[in-house]
């Protein structure tokens, strides 16, 4: 106390003033970071020099340490809104935060600790930089938000290198390279192999590996991603494993589910180590607003450079936690008043997370909600118009009618400049070569095949970019075909349709977003297509901003790749898509500067997450699909090998007959990087498992692939046993794949382990709830465990999503009939003689007989089924220990909850009015009439069909005729030589017999003589002394003994 009496004397200014003065300064600074983190969100240059002008003409803080790094902290966010992102790393607080990170690892490595993931290694130096170098809780949030910057700027420029352009020169990035080998290397690595940038490359993408799926090899400097996800991770996702622990290897209790109904499982929080202090880090680090948004979008990107056909779920729940703590902070949207358009791009980004995990269900929630706040009116409408040249009649046509609900401020000028004119002059490149005015003479006689395979049209269009007469990248279909009969647009009667006005830039990313939901909530058909194409074509009137204008045009050249008419221009639009990242000279670009100037980074990336344009390598892959499709084989081969898509490369050459061609390349590529992936491409070319082998050791028991590929080997040698194991190792490393969950399930129900299919296909309709094969095969699973209301309730779903497979009805129906729906039984019948014609199967006239009992007979069924009911019963005793087994073998209670939920569903159906007797009746008798339509010659099914009329009053005529009809369906040709077929004829001609002598008319006792002598007849040539046929010349004899008495 005497020390703060001192203070108190020497300040004049008590400790309690004093603290509330430093937690004034504290809100002023946090309000301050606030206002660039948004800035820094939306490229809002403006905003930053304000604060860093409002910072200069403060007097002197006494705090010199905090105020250096405050505005070294604002230089770096105004170097992020203007895209020099590289120039943020070179500054001195960068380059000292990143050489501590070094000497830490160095000193970490000489500790002898165990080795650590890079992310678990980098987050242990950034705690130890803000803990042991910050020495103030100001000094410590300002160094956060450095954090913060450095790792955007790797990021950011990852992003520019792979998604938007313009290439960065590798030699203009070399200090910036080097700093970051330093950084990601080893320790003990040496200097020579920092700067080996192959090297580099390759351990960047085995640190970018998640759920043992590996990346995509051909990205421009993955080492940006891994050092920008490092920090973006630490300080975004602080207290949670970083993506090298896979989501299913947690423990169980440490699941974030606190948000949200669709998680089934998340990423564990880290062990809590340090103490109070790092707690309170991570308190400090949760007042960085914009940290968790950041984190996540890094988390999306990469999720799209994964090779797996398939989502990461490590990488889904961190993206998740993401988006989902920026939507729940209001601070960080608080600036905005009359519109919300930060928070509506907010959700169309969180949208386009749940498009690119899959979650498409989701999605279109997110994007009418985004839609919802920022005011934009959509409307799908149609007007009459025309879309040839030469077409007399207008007729109807899909429009797009988008009002903004706060126009542009200026409309001249809301048009980017770079969009709209500079930016369009992009080179073009058809595969051409850049030629002099006699070369192009000599090029114009050659044949069109003879010019780099290109056809008349493409080398037209060829000269006129070289001439700088089209150097467009919106191709139009005039450029390509001059005789074409489309028009460009579609003229409407109406001309204001096509002049609605301009758009505000977030309300296109709202219709992007809305053409894309429209694709995923359809299927892909020509409707489809019509559907989008309206919203594509409202953006592209108004080219706003460079990045929108380019996915406006992509998703047009996508709609109309499956037009045979605009094909061509299609894949011409997308090949100047990929050029126009490029930073080669043409004629309208003469210098670099010219280039960036074109569409300068800034205006490129301001939008670039609220878009689904895929990275440069990604789109080339799909123009190399393109042409796979198109049959053009050569020119998919030449990008395949440029993308080191060896599957596909290998795929090519064996369509071109040259397998040996694609042995030896795989081969040769080993000797240069022997990859997991490489040996399960050489395992799939020589069918050898022990290569499969190889590769999984390679990968240190992390690569997927190879254990699917084992297991697939086996399984098609028919030897499910083998196969199982390697299944169930790929499902540990890999739990999100649906394949090999469902192939384990199928492997799983032929060697009758019906826990291990039980749990496997649920999980399969867990991650795809409209698998209709996985629900109908979790059907059969519950019907051969006689669990029969689980089983209904799963074939209702199966039948959902597959109402044409005729098993799933055949084993509805049983499962109506155990559960007493015995309408919903007579319907599946009525289902699969519908489709008769498919399945070619006959009639069960089991199932029939079963009906009839229970519907006119339900005594009798009732003395049958508590006979039945004590064989399962003592069944059941007898085989509790096999359902012990299948409890261990882990069906747990997550499984069973989402099957309880399907029972819930077939409670409601028990809880509906029962049908009458009657009711049932008759349809039953409907029933019969449709059947016995189609099928004239069954003899069971004539017999059930007496037996139904049997028990109803007043058609014994109809019960006898048909027993007429199941005898003469019994005298098939040479039935009297079958004893057996004897045997069931006669006796199904005694019971007629019987209704003869029942109704015992003189009419009716001549006919069934004249039939019964006939029958006898023949039986008796070779079967006089069977007791089937004796009983028969019996019953004759009645019918004459009657008849002799009329």
């Amino acid at each position: 106390m005497a020390m703060d009496d001192l203070v108190e004397e020497l300040c004049g200014v008590s400790l309690t003033a004093k603290e509330s003065m430093q937690d004034t300064t504290h809100v002023l600074l946090e309000q301050r970071l606030l206002i660039v983190e948004r800035a820094v969100v939306e490229s809002d240059t403006e905003r930053v020099r304000l604060e860093r002008e409002a910072l200069s003409t403060r007097p002197n803080e006494k705090n010199d340490d905090v105020a250096d790094a405050l505005a070294s902290a604002l230089q770096m966010a105004e170097l992020l809104c203007e895209g020099e992102y590289a120039d943020v790393v070179r500054m001195p607080h960068a380059q000292t935060l990143l050489d501590f990170i070094v000497q830490f690892r160095r000193d970490e490595e000489s500790d002898d600790q165990e080795e650590t993931h890079v992310a678990g290694s980098i987050a242990s130096a950034l705690e130890s930089y803000l803990l042991d170098r910050c020495f103030s809780t100001e000094s410590r949030f300002v160094a956060a938000h450095e954090v913060l910057f450095v790792g955007i700027a790797f990021f950011n420029m990852y992003v520019q290198a792979n998604y938007t352009g313009p290439a960065f020169e590798r030699e203009t990035l070399r200090d910036v390279l080097t700093l970051a080998a330093r950084v990601l290397s080893p320790p003990s690595s040496t200097a020579d192999a920092a700067n080996d940038d192959k090297k580099m490359h390759s351990d960047a993408l085995v640190s970018l590996q998640v759920d043992g799926e590996s990346p995509f090899s051909i990205c421009e400097y993955p080492q940006f991603l891994l050092l920008g996800r490092c920090l973006l991770n630490f300080v975004g996702n602080h207290g949670y494993n970083d993506w090298s622990v896979a989501a299913d290897e947690v423990v169980k209790g440490q699941n974030d589910n606190e948000v949200g109904d669709d998680v089934v499982e998340g990423p564990a929080k880290r062990p809590a180590s340090g103490g109070a202090a790092v707690r309170a880090l991570g308190e400090q680090l949760e007042q960085l607003k914009s940290a968790a948004w950041w984190s996540a979008r890094a988390a999306v990107a990469h999720e799209r450079l994964l090779l797996a056909k398939l989502p990461s779920n490590t990488l889904w729940f961190e993206a998740r936690r993401g988006y989902l703590q920026t939507l729940n902070t209001p601070a960080l949207f608080s600036s905005e008043t009359e519109t919300q358009y930060l928070l509506a791009r907010a959700y169309v980004e969180w949208g386009l997370a749940q498009h690119h995990f899959d979650k498409n269900k989701h999605g279109k929630r997110t994007f009418a909600r985004a839609q919802e706040l920022s005011g934009v009116t959509v409307q799908l409408s149609g007007s009459m118009g025309k879309r040839t040249k030469f077409q007399q009649k207008s007729v109807a046509q899909m429009v797009l009618l988008a009002a903004s609900k706060v126009e542009p401020e200026d409309a001249t000028k809301a048009a980017s400049v770079y969009a709209k004119a500079v930016a369009e002059s992009t080179h073009v490149d058809f595969g051409g070569k850049q030629t002099t005015s006699s070369e192009e003479e000599g090029t114009r006689e050659t044949p069109a095949e003879e010019v780099d395979g290109l056809t008349t049209e493409e080398e037209q269009i060829q000269r006129l970019v070289q001439d700088g007469e089209a150097a467009y990248r919106n191709v139009n279909l005039d450029q390509v075909d001059q005789d074409n009969i489309l028009l460009e647009q579609i003229a409407f009667e109406d001309r204001k349709l096509t002049e609605q006005g301009n758009l505000q830039i977030d309300d296109q990313l709202v219709l992007l977003a809305l053409c894309l939901d429209v694709k995923n909530s359809n299927g892909n058909d020509g409707l489809t297509r019509e559907e989008m194409m309206p919203y594509v074509t409202r953006v592209l009137e108004n080219p706003n901003n460079w990045m929108v204008y380019s996915t406006a045009l992509l998703e047009r050249a996508w709609l109309e790749c499956e037009s045979t008419k605009r094909r061509e221009r299609a894949v011409l639009q997308m090949q100047a898509l990929v050029d126009q990242h490029t930073t080669r000279l043409t004629i309208t670009q003469s210098t670099l500067e010219s280039i960036a100037d074109a569409a300068p980074a800034r205006e490129r990336m301001q939008f670039v997450h609220a878009l689904a344009f895929p990275p440069r390598y990604a789109l080339k892959r799909n123009l190399a699909e393109r042409y796979f499709a198109l049959g053009v084989l050569g020119s998919a081969l030449e990008i395949c090998e440029e993308l080191e898509m060896w599957d596909d490369v290998v795929k090519c050459y064996q369509l071109l007959d040259k397998p040996k061609r694609a042995e030896k390349l795989v081969r040769e590529r080993l000797v240069i990087a022997p990859t997991p992936f490489m040996w399960v491409t050489l395992g799939d070319l020589t069918q050898d498992p022990t290569l499969y082998e190889t590769s999984w050791a390679l990968s240190k028991q992390r690569f997927a692939r190879a254990k699917r590929s084992l297991g697939r080997y086996y399984f098609e040698k028919g030897e499910p046993e083998k196969a199982i194991p390697h299944y169930e190792d790929a499902t540990r490393v890999s739990p999100m794949h649906t394949g090999a969950w469902f192939t384990l399930g199928s492997l799983a129900m032929r060697t009758q382990r019906w826990a291990l299919a039980l749990r496997s296909f649920t999980r399969v309709v867990q991650l795809e709830p409209d698998n209709g094969e996985a629900w109908g095969n979790l059907g059969s699973i519950h019907l051969n465990n006689q669990r029969f209301p689980e089983a209904f309730a799963v074939l209702q779903e199966a039948l959902k999503q597959k109402r044409h497979m005729w098993q799933m009805w055949e084993n509805y129906a049983i499962c109506a009939m155990e559960t007493t729906r015995y309408g919903e039984a007579m319907y599946a019948m009525h289902q699969l003689l519908d489709m008769r014609g498919k399945h070619k199967r006959p009639v069960d006239h089991q199932m029939l007989a079963w009906l009839v009992e229970a519907i006119v007979y339900p005594e009798s069924l009732k003395e049958m089924q508590q006979a039945v009911d004590a064989e399962v019963a003592a069944d059941r005793k007898d085989g509790e220990g096999e359902e012990d087994d299948e409890a261990a073998a882990g069906v747990d209670d997550e499984e069973d909850e989402d099957l309880a939920a399907l029972d819930e569903s077939a409670a409601a159906t028990d809880a509906t009015p029962p049908r009458s007797d009657a009711h049932y009746k008759k349809q039953l008798a409907l029933l019969f009439g449709r059947v016995t339509a189609i099928v004239t010659n069954d003899a069971k099914i004539w017999q059930v069909y007496a037996h139904f009329n049997d028990g109803l009053d007043g058609r014994a005529d109809k019960a006898r005729d048909c027993r007429l009809k199941q005898c003469r369906a019994l005298q098939a040709a040479g039935w009297e030589r079958e004893q057996a077929q004897v045997e069931e004829l006669c006796l199904a001609a005694a019971r007629l017999t019987q209704d003869y002598l029942k109704e015992g008319t003189k009419k009716a006792l001549y006919s069934c003589r004249l039939y019964i002598r006939g029958v006898l007849k023949k039986a008796q040539i070779d079967f006089a002394e069977v007791e089937a046929v004796k009983a028969l010349a019996a019953a004759l004899d009645e019918v004459n003994a009657l008849e002799a008495q009329l």
